[in-house]
């Protein structure tokens, strides 16, 4: 249940599938375009305004400084609290997101914690966000989740801990993910539906054509900055 959550919005910081399954070193395009559409159908199930930034909207030369400003944009909007999220954790749920707006909304800040000492959320009220030190951060290493709590310590409100979730950052973790007793059907079927295509595909083109041409799906593009 929601409500009154005006004044919050969900950034979500995610690429292209292609530029990101080139990042991410994942199996091929389609699994990370599996994941961006999921996400973005549990963002827009939430009933929250958000707003996708890919590397089209993103601006900087490091993740750090592309993950601040468009932290700022979202804020200079006229939200007093934003809930960041990635495209790699299959099962973040609309529940999750609903708990971390009332957390927002009550003053507290939120942190969402992967298995490997990243985070695939962080809830963040305006008097929260320092700028300067939230870019330094370690991003994209196993020690951001202690430096974020730590981070936060200096700021009023409690910090609410969420469940601990799987991200996905590489094939490895991919097939971990799938083997998981805590995989939901939906997304695990998705996922297997994808790469049994890709198999198919691979042993048509390899028998015709002696290579193989992975499925490079059409970027749908961002909704540009216009709220859900």
């Amino acid at each position: 249940m929601i409500d009154n959550h005006s004044q919050t919005a969900i950034l979500l910081f995610a690429q292209s599938a292609r530029v990101d399954a080139i990042s991410k070193a994942l199996v091929d395009v389609a699994v990370m375009d599996v994941l961006n559409n999921h996400v973005l159908n549990t963002v827009r199930n939430s009933g929250l305004d958000y707003y996708h930034f890919t590397e089209k909207e993103q601006r900087g030369d490091s993740f750090g400084l592309r993950f601040k400003n468009s932290i700022e944009d979202v804020f200079k909007l006229g939200y007093t609290s934003v809930i960041c999220i990635g495209n790699d954790t299959p099962l973040l749920s609309v529940d999750l997101i609903h708990k971390a707006a009332n957390s927002l909304i009550n003053g507290n800040s939120v942190l969402g914690k992967s298995q490997d000492g990243g985070l695939y959320l962080i809830g963040l009220n305006h008097s929260q966000f320092d700028a300067e030190n939230f870019e330094i951060l370690p991003w994209q290493s196993d020690q951001l989740s202690n430096c974020f709590q730590q981070y936060l310590k200096r700021y009023k409100g409690q910090i609410t801990i969420l469940k601990t979730l799987q991200d996905i950052d590489s094939t490895t973790d991919l097939y971990h993910f799938l083997a998981g007793k805590d995989a939901r059907s939906l997304i695990i079927a998705l996922l297997l539906n994808t790469l049994s295509r890709k198999r198919n595909n691979h042993k048509q083109s390899t028998f015709y054509n002696k290579q193989v041409f992975l499925f490079q799906p059409a970027n749908k593009g961002s909704p540009d900055l216009i709220a859900a």
